[in-house]
């Protein structure tokens, strides 16, 4: 029987938003990244947290938000319980709801990373999550969904920032992720990253894991298990999913994924597409 301390949902009657459930105390997620907005908390305790070099708590009454590919790692403070919710939000389901909320029909808003203190808002993600894995009415999920990320929009989200890449060094890391994104399942080679950004390789790892917190290499691995979710979302199957995204094979890709989403594939894409 399968473990259900690490659980992943998709309510599937609600485009771009994924659920996480975790109270494996003893798992540490390293070093990683997502495509989606990160909305968590800890009901039974505080998490630790390291986000651009800089450690912190998410304390128990707090929530926090982390910005599509801001890398992170967490880790539960206490050994004794856990109760780590996570709403993965789709960028564009945000603009999406915060139009609908300001009666426009485009808004550009996004969240920025960062820990809040609103024990309404806090409450309302805690019902929010637990109706959507609950409920068996489509229209009370979708009505109170629509809810809390339109309250959530209001409060804390801002303006989105016209992207500048100021410096040479904003703009060749652009460069290489681009590419990432371009050629996700090739087997690049260091020195072609390192003409693309005219540097040397050395000087391209550096200031590389210096700006972004993983080496070109690690982050391409991101890249790869962000896409490799999305297929297995999609029904794909593990083998043809590897091969997709660069894995050199079923193994290669299952070791890697259970590293950063606490269980392995198969499970995973069994949880995921058990939905409503």
């Amino acid at each position: 029987m399968e473990s259900s301390r690490v659980h992943y949902f998709k309510p599937s009657d609600i485009n771009g938003l994924e659920l996480l459930s975790c109270r494996d105390v003893d798992y540490c997620f390293p070093p990683h990244l997502h495509d989606a907005y990160c909305i968590w908390l800890n009901t039974c305790g505080g998490e630790h947290y390291v986000h651009r070099g800089n450690s912190n708590i998410l304390q128990p009454e707090s929530f926090g938000i982390i910005a599509p590919g801001e890398v992170h790692s967490n880790w539960a403070c206490e050994n004794k319980s856990r109760e780590l919710l996570t709403f993965y939000l789709a960028p564009q389901q945000l603009q999406n709801i915060a139009a609908q909320s300001a009666d426009k029909t485009t808004l550009n808003v996004e969240f920025r990373t960062s820990d809040h203190i609103d024990h309404e808002s806090l409450q309302n993600l805690v019902n929010l999550n637990q109706l959507l894995c609950n409920s068996s009415s489509a229209l009370e999920r979708q009505s109170v969904f629509l809810d809390v990320i339109a309250q959530l929009a209001s409060r804390f989200g801002t303006p989105a920032a016209q992207e500048m890449a100021v410096g040479a060094e904003p703009s060749r890391i652009s460069r290489i992720i681009d590419l990432f994104h371009a050629r996700l399942e090739e087997d690049l080679h260091l020195e072609e990253l390192a003409g693309i950004a005219d540097c040397t390789p050395y000087h391209l790892i550096r200031f590389f894991k210096k700006a972004v917190g993983l080496t070109p290499h690690a982050y391409l691995i991101q890249l790869r298990l962000e896409k490799a979710r999305q297929l297995l979302n999609a029904g794909h199957s593990i083998v043809d999913t590897a091969l997709e995204t660069g894995f050199t094979d079923q193994s290669h890709l299952t070791r890697h994924f259970k590293t950063k989403f606490g269980i392995p594939p198969g499970h995973y894409r069994r949880q995921i597409l058990n939905t409503h």
